[in-house]
């Protein structure tokens, strides 16, 4: 994609699933990329984020993934960088779930990524005339990733190159808004999706746990 070459790129959540196939594929067609993650000293759960904006920010990034998600982060990382980028031309595209549409159970997760949505979608209203920053939100159903450890039948889910796709075309030059995406997996027959929901609920309240334990350490 020629448009990415030269461009300042930042990753959320770059060394694994649709975040490492996004970081990769900026890399190969001549970005210069960015990627914060545990591995870098960069966890998201740290100050909520505060740490990734300033460095974005620093930087002047030109888009940004916002992709990895802890409570409240991912949308304060959204809402900070749109409002200070609010007179320059950039783009924000974020990894939601359509979880916003069909629940599972993971209260404080669906309410974070509803929270999102609804805000790309009031954004849109304000574009380009009160805010230049261009944002988008990706509603993704269910793609093999961290979320679904655990569960079988893979050939049912989003492969996460290919969702990473979704997410990386929104950044191509624009004459309108994309405000909010859905994009479902196949569905699994109704008498496997509870099961399937089950192991989903867990993994996200895994995630939380050990999220709180990694501040408890420190």
């Amino acid at each position: 994609m020629e448009m990415l070459k030269g461009k300042r790129v930042a990753v959320t959540g770059h060394t694994s699933g649709i975040g490492k196939e996004i970081y990769d594929y900026c890399m190969f067609h001549g970005a210069d990329v960015r990627g914060y993650s545990r591995s870098n000293g960069y966890n998201i759960a740290d100050r909520t984020g505060d740490h990734i904006i300033n460095d974005c920010l620093g930087w002047d990034a030109d888009i940004v993934f916002n992709h990895a998600w802890v409570p409240r982060a991912q949308n304060k990382i959204l809402k900070i960088l749109h409002t200070q980028w609010k007179d320059k031309d950039k783009v924000i595209i974020n990894t939601g779930s359509a979880t916003c549409y069909y629940s599972i159970g993971a209260d404080v997760y669906e309410t974070d990524k509803a929270e999102l949505r609804d805000y790309c979608i009031m954004a849109a209203k304000e574009f380009p005339y009160k805010n230049k920053c261009r944002i988008h939100n990706v509603s993704m159903g269910w793609t093999n990733s961290a979320i679904l450890d655990g569960v079988e039948d893979g050939e049912y889910f989003i492969p996460p190159y290919e969702a990473a796709l979704v997410l990386i075309n929104l950044a191509q030059p624009q004459n309108y808004v994309v405000s909010e995406i859905v994009v479902n997996a196949k569905f699994k027959p109704l008498k496997n999706m509870v099961a399937l929901r089950d192991i989903a609920q867990n993994n996200v309240l895994k995630s939380l746990t050990d999220e709180r334990n990694d501040q408890g350490a420190k």
